[in-house]
């Protein structure tokens, strides 16, 4: 009798490598949290792939906020979720605890793009959208998780564009035709602009 085969795709350990679409379902370990601040009320839920290359990998750490100071911004946040996993209209929601508890288990199609944490610089998967089951299967989009060297690079374009604007502005103002910035002292403080003619009819009001 044969114990069980073995499944190269039903390890511990996968990754989910690329930004994309895919079709989730909503794990046990999903939770009812409180904001950091202690203010706010949250579902901080955690997906798994169902199919694809990507089959078992985990997207973690979709935070809902249910925030009091925004009533109907947070009703669309949490109907978004319920729609893309088929709750009907009508559905009464008894509290959030109660929402994370039912939605565990049910399955969904969520896009996720790559974002830098703020606090530690690593980049991760985070959730932009969420909808209803793709029938046609999850969608790698082939964008993977930027390496210290992209990082890098891009923030020194950054950093070269920003000193090319400041040299082009610097150029700008040398080069005005009629105006000498060494030279032409005139200033509101000086009064040199003090004696310009306006007339009544020139007024807006």
């Amino acid at each position: 009798m044969v114990l069980f085969t073995t499944d190269s795709t039903n390890v511990f350990g996968k990754f989910v490598e690329e930004a994309g679409s895919y079709n989730v379902v909503i794990l046990q370990d999903s939770e009812y949290k409180l904001t950091n601040d202690k203010t706010k009320e949250m579902a901080v839920l955690n997906y798994e792939v169902v199919d694809g290359q990507y089959a078992g990998g985990k997207i973690l750490y979709n935070n809902i906020v249910w925030d009091n100071g925004d009533i109907e911004l947070s009703k669309k946040r949490f109907n978004t979720l319920l729609a893309a996993i088929g709750v009907p209209d009508g559905t009464p929601i008894e509290s959030l605890q109660y929402l994370v508890q039912a939605v565990k288990g049910k399955k969904l199609n969520v896009t996720v793009e790559w974002q830098e944490n703020t606090l530690n610089g690593k980049w991760n998967l985070n959730v932009k959208r969420q909808q209803k089951t793709d029938l046609e299967g999850s969608k790698p989009n082939g964008i993977k998780r930027p390496n210290e060297q992209q990082i890098t690079q891009q923030r020194q374009n950054e950093i070269n564009s920003a000193a090319n604007m400041v040299a082009h502005n610097n150029t700008f103002q040398e080069t005005l035709p009629g105006v000498d910035p060494v030279r032409d002292t005139r200033s509101f403080a000086n009064g040199g602009f003090n004696n310009i003619d306006i007339s009544d009819d020139d007024l807006p009001f």
